[in-house]
């Protein structure tokens, strides 16, 4: 009996010592967090997993070619090569007439200006049945049917004799179409007046003075 409690007061101490420095070595385990996954010196090869980060790029990803670039019809008349076969998207007044595709029976002719101010104008070619949209086509005290048009910008369109247009595959209205009142204005006659009384007063001149001669 002597003898077991000498070796337990000699190996108790030790014993609590090592269960204490272990707690804390998992302690401090914890707190530094998981270790990083993946390929490396401190990662397993054979269990690595991609990262899922949504801010990196994927180079099997193909570019996306249908980017859709919003402009206005200013841009368009202006626009060089980088702009030819680019979905495109206008926003404009229909005006002049409606006009029948030669090409295809399915198909007609818009003409579409800016509405900011530039007076800018593009051609539209579009299917027939999309002009049902239209209720006004823009002229002297009328506003057209405003349409926002998308479908690819050509700038010398080798099916319509070079012409610069966009086939629309897309149209809807913005707003519909309107007659311009205009209120009657009775000084808008005055300078007319003016000019006419002018005109008489030099003819009575000029009479008088070829009588004179005679």
């Amino acid at each position: 009996m002597r003898a077991l409690r000498v070796i337990a007061r000699v190996l108790l101490p030790g014993v609590l010592m090592g269960a204490l420095a272990l707690g804390c070595a998992g302690a401090l385990a914890g707190c530094a967090g998981p270790a990083p996954t993946g390929a490396g010196a401190s990662g397993t090869a054979g269990n690595a997993t991609p990262d899922a980060s949504p801010n990196l790029i994927d180079p099997s990803q193909l570019p996306d070619s249908s980017f859709i670039y919003d402009a206005s019809i200013m841009d368009l008349q202006t626009a060089d090569s980088y702009m030819e076969g680019q979905t495109v998207q206008v926003t404009g007044e229909v005006i002049g007439d409606l006009i029948l595709s030669d090409y295809s029976p399915d198909e007609c002719w818009i003409t579409l200006q800016a509405n900011d101010g530039t007076d800018a104008e593009i051609t539209v070619s579009m299917p027939l049945s999309q002009s049902k949209l239209i209720d006004t086509y823009g002229a002297y005290g009328k506003r057209g049917t405003t349409l926002q048009v998308r479908g690819t910008f050509t700038l010398a369109c080798v099916d319509h004799d070079g012409l610069t247009d966009i086939h629309a595959n897309h149209v809807a209205i913005v707003s519909r179409g309107s007659l311009i009142e205009t209120p009657f204005d009775i000084m808008r006659f005055i300078p007319g007046v003016l000019l006419v009384c002018v005109g008489v007063v030099l003819t009575l001149v000029y009479r008088h003075l070829s009588e004179r001669r005679r």
